[in-house]
């Protein structure tokens, strides 16, 4: 006999995960992230903040950061700014 996993179960598990990878791009100050959110805000706080744009999309941005990039772009409205942490996106 299978059970269904209970929706407030899996709310509160994609939450975390949400949470925690924003939290992560505080805490470890990465080389690259994506950050959610609207595009014509996050552009111009990625390169006041000397970071460097990689891709753009409608709604998200991938850039190298640069010192206080994270924060920045909190700032300027982000939703969420998740670390990049593989090799193949962001780093060279």
């Amino acid at each position: 006999m299978s059970r269904a996993v209970p929706l407030q179960g899996l709310l509160a598990v994609v939450f975390a995960w949400f949470a925690g990878m924003a939290a992560l791009a505080l805490v470890i100050r990465p080389d690259a992230v994506v950050v959610f959110g609207p595009t014509e805000r996050m552009i111009p706080a990625i390169i006041a903040s000397d970071g460097a744009l990689l891709e753009a999309g409608r709604f998200h941005v991938a850039a190298r950061t640069g010192a206080g990039t994270v924060g920045s772009l909190y700032a300027a409205g982000a939703w969420l700014v998740w670390p990049i942490m593989s090799k193949g996106c962001g780093r060279g």
